[in-house]
């Protein structure tokens, strides 16, 4: 019983990456390979910059428009009910990652002290995409944690456990995220300037780290899911790290702080979350298990 268990929830978890990819899989590709490449050099580079980002946003879709379909079909049964959860939670997360954020930004001008250079801070594109980050962000963080929490957990927790299915979960969200991080690569083995090796082990290299970067970052998103089962504060916390990493120095003048030291600062410390997420759900299935015993 146990095995036709994990062998239903690991065939619907298939079922829904191939239908989750291929959707954000097609917007991800033809924006992150063809239109911005081609029309980078023909527009304003920020008008590219805004459909880009507005492009991403309909892509993250992806994995609640699989999570419907799984519902409707197959799992209507684990539809979760909407709950918007304490307010206190909101705020609480949003200060948690902007100290985060300011300690990146912070070590990054400590390191670079000479690059400080004026940006301009009222560029109306700045200005939209940031409002964009911070509305229209939060219905895509909340598209993408429809499927990785709303879905993937409650179908994955009975049969292989919390960690479990967090662990699965990460990895399938992080080779969701592939096309947009390999897509210069594409571009550059399009131009006959990587050869097929060096292509696969590049691609190979980035794919275990996008696994083992999201099982961290899927443990801290699952860590609350788990707590609050509430669909909008998980992709309130999906906004609000996206729009930190993302648009932390739009409006500032220290160009400094987007160099290497910021962003080792800040990946350290959204990873430790991660890990403080995975010790919690070790520490609770290792609580439930001794009371099993006794």
């Amino acid at each position: 019983m146990a095995g036709k268990m994990k062998s239903r929830a690991l065939g619907h978890t298939l079922l829904f990456a191939l239908v989750a990819f291929a959707y954000s899989w097609a917007i991800f590709f033809a924006l992150d390979v063809w239109f911005i490449p081609t029309f980078a050099h023909q527009f304003d580079a920020s008008l590219v910059a805004v459909v880009g980002m507005f492009g991403h946003f309909l892509g993250m879709a992806g994995p609640a428009l699989a999570a419907f379909v799984m519902w409707r079909r197959f799992d209507h049964a684990l539809r979760p009910v909407w709950k918007w959860s304490h307010a206190r939670y909101y705020f609480a997360i949003a200060a948690v990652v902007l100290v985060l954020r300011g300690v990146s930004l912070a070590a990054g001008a400590w390191e670079a002290p000479n690059e400080l250079a004026v940006r301009n801070p009222f560029a109306s594109y700045l200005w939209l995409i940031l409002i964009g980050g911070l509305t229209l962000g939060w219905l895509a963080g909340m598209g993408e944690e429809l499927g990785w929490c709303a879905y993937l957990l409650p179908l994955l927790a009975p049969s292989f456990g919390k960690i479990g299915a967090v662990v699965i979960s990460g990895i399938v969200r992080g080779l969701w995220h592939l096309p947009v991080v390999i897509a210069p690569l594409i571009l550059v083995a399009s131009q006959n300037e990587l050869s097929l090796d060096t292509f696969g082990a590049n691609v190979l290299t980035i794919t275990l780290a996008l696994a083992l970067s999201n099982i961290l970052f899927g443990a801290a998103m699952g860590w609350l899911w788990f707590k609050t089962a509430s669909v909008p504060l998980v992709g309130w916390a999906h906004q609000c790290f996206d729009v930190a990493r993302d648009f932390g120095i739009l409006l500032l003048v220290l160009s400094a702080t987007n160099g290497d030291t910021a962003a080792l600062v800040w990946s350290v410390g959204i990873h430790l979350i991660g890990l403080g997420a995975l010790g919690w759900l070790a520490r609770q299935a290792w609580s439930s298990r001794s009371i099993l015993v006794h």
